[in-house]
């Protein structure tokens, strides 16, 4: 792995042209033909390549399918034409908002919503900011791929030699589609440098031709050992503005000035939280309610801002939406027919004056002047701000379990990062970046080879494709836990385990300890798993890094789980616990919680994991 990796970091680049010599054209021709004729496998491969592509942007994709002609970086001229060896015209696929690879993903594959827009994030029941290295850690929808690059050393290559990262993630994603024991047919796959690659400038046209090469190949040797054509459906999570560098929005020292103090925590109404992971072109502020009218007022005046949102204070179901020039407009969300009403205060924040006119005309406005989710979408499509009304509610309430007071969206020649980052940035060439609510930040790709698609949206976009099938279930073939609720549990989409279709079994405010491992239904198991709980070091306040192990020597809780809850289906490799009535634990502080089962004479340590405790001492969920 690591040499092959390194064999392409040595090796020229494919943005210039470069030709083999005549001598060994014949032999790599012949090793060519023999390496198709020969298959794989005994067992018959997939029938269709899912392949997740991070960051490619809808019109990139559109322009290269009719043929561009541009200059990169370097000033060479080039002519590029891909993806039209029997695919389909691309559609557009809206990313979430804000438009990050996590929620946006999430999104799509229908999973039970994150903690946090990204890995670091505000948790509202600790009031406490956490941290999870976003490097050497997986989210659910990154577990579910038959194939994707898990090594944390190898994620930060794409952050150092991203078209090099490429060349290996392609490589190795054909091979090992080749070589998978897998029987479904469905076989998932996620390539995440197109993203690292396109915020570094790289040239994104060319990289997407080699991939369309590579998979070309693929398509070659798949026929020749199955008999028939590879089906492939590639989509993308959201776009890039391609917007360069960027100005760093200067929000810290602004809200400084107007009297806020930035903090890990919220004990004040003048308290704000700013989590900042990165690049970005949004914002997301959490604070108290009753400083959100004037924090809007005052954040319109801040440089850089676009759009910025909110929930309305004291109003479940009402949000504010303005602009930098003051117009105001309020969203009505009519939650149980997920239906929309935009009722503009003072201008026309998003320019959606147009579409109220149009789903008028075509009556599709109730009494009350709302229109469902899928009347707003095939309205704003190809808008500015594409189905920014529901993209807005869900990103204010459903993407995330601890969704943001505020989100911004920047204009395009700003970015929000830490200082330091920024800095960083400033030794190489950055392309731009995306997390903002326009078209440019949002359009994403679905590409097909198999059946036309059709724009659509991260919400909608599983449904187009039966709720995407045949998903890697980590859990029957890894070992770990979680504590979970009920009520959040129930967030899940699309049920695909025996707990997302049962959730609302669970008591919804009370809190579970969910187990997986294969050996629960192996021979010789005992059913009970021991359990050890320990309190963790100590960090500073407001401010919480998962993952830390727990130091020797402390005082340690001992518990057995012998009582899972029964739910109606056979669930042979999970099992949910209620938390026992007699664990009791000291209020906001970290723990370290770790489970055995004994497996015929010898104990088997099957998880731990950090965790922390609310004010009344009981564990936080996720």
């Amino acid at each position: 792995m690591g040499y092959r990796l390194l064999t392409m970091i040595l090796s020229p680049s494919f943005s210039r042209p470069h030709r083999l010599s005549r001598s060994m054209r014949q032999p790599i021709l012949l090793l060519s033909l023999v390496m198709v004729s020969l298959p794989s496998s005994s067992v018959a491969l997939p029938k269709r390549l899912i392949l997740g592509v991070d960051g490619v942007a809808y019109r990139d994709m559109k322009a290269l399918q009719a043929g561009v002609t541009y200059e990169d970086a370097h000033g060479f001229q080039f002519h590029r034409q891909a993806f039209t060896n029997g695919y389909f015209p691309v559609s557009r696929n809206v990313s979430t908002f804000p438009s990050t690879s996590d929620v946006a993903w999430t999104e799509i594959l229908g999973d039970r919503p994150l903690p946090g827009y990204q890995r670091t994030y505000f948790c509202e029941a600790l009031n406490s900011t956490i941290v999870i290295n976003g490097v050497t850690t997986s989210m659910e929808h990154e577990r579910q791929m038959d194939w994707e690059v898990e090594n944390g050393f190898l994620r930060s290559m794409g952050y150092v030699f991203p078209v090099h990262m490429f060349q290996y993630e392609a490589h190795e994603l054909v091979e090992n589609f080749l070589n998978t024991k897998s029987q479904a047919d469905n076989y998932y796959a996620y390539i995440r440098s197109t993203d690292d690659a396109q915020h570094l400038s790289r040239d994104i046209l060319a990289m997407l031709c080699a991939l369309d090469g590579k998979l070309n190949e693929l398509r070659a040797r798949y026929k020749a050992i199955e008999g028939r054509d590879l089906e492939i459906l590639i989509l993308s999570d959201h776009g890039n503005n391609h917007a360069g560098p960027g100005k760093r929005i200067q929000v810290r020292g602004f809200l400084k000035k107007a009297g806020y103090r930035i903090t890990k925590s919220l004990g004040n109404p003048k308290d704000i939280v700013l989590p900042t992971t990165g690049i970005e072109s949004w914002v997301e502020i959490h604070n108290s309610p009753a400083e959100t009218e004037p924090l809007l007022e005052r954040l319109r005046h801040l440089k850089g801002v676009d759009v910025l949102t909110a929930r309305a204070p004291g109003q479940v179901n009402r949000f504010i939406v303005m602009n930098s020039e003051g117009e105001r407009a309020n969203i009505d969300w009519n939650s149980n027919r997920n239906s929309f009403r935009y009722t503009m205060e003072t201008g026309d924040p998003i320019q959606y004056r147009p579409v109220v006119e149009a789903l008028a005309r075509k009556s599709q406005l109730d009494p009350e002047g709302f229109a469902t989710a899928d009347a707003w979408m095939a309205e704003t499509l190809a808008h500015r701000y594409p189905v920014a009304l529901e993209r807005i509610v869900r990103g204010l309430t459903r993407v995330t379990l601890n969704p943001a007071t505020i989100l911004i969206s920047l204009n395009n020649k700003y970015v929000h990062c830490g200082w330091l980052v920024k800095r960083g940035s400033e030794l190489v060439t950055i392309g731009g970046t995306h997390g903002g609510l326009d078209d440019l930040n949002s359009d994403g790709i679905l590409l097909s080879n198999f059946e036309p698609t059709k724009d659509t949206s991260a919400t909608r976009v599983a449904a187009l494709f039966d709720g995407f099938p045949g998903l890697r279930d980590y859990r029957t073939v890894e070992s770990g836990a979680e504590w979970i609720s009920g009520s959040e549990q129930a967030l899940t989409r699309i049920a695909r385990a025996p707990i997302d279709r049962y959730s609302r079994m669970l008591p919804g405010n009370e809190l579970f300890l969910r187990v997986w491992t294969p050996r629960f239904g192996q021979p010789g198991v005992e059913g009970a798993v021991d359990v050890t709980i320990a309190k963790a070091r100590k960090f500073s306040d407001g401010l919480i890094s998962l993952g830390n192990p727990r130091p020797k020597g402390a005082a340690e809780r001992h518990l057995t789980l012998d009582l899972p809850i029964s739910l109606p289906d056979n669930w042979s490799d999970e099992r949910v616990y209620p938390l026992p009535s007699d664990l009791i634990l000291e209020p906001e502080k970290e723990y370290w919680i770790s489970g055995r089962i004994r497996d015929r004479e010898k104990d088997t340590r099957i998880f731990d994991f950090a965790f922390r405790t609310d004010s009344r001492g009981l564990p936080v969920a996720y």
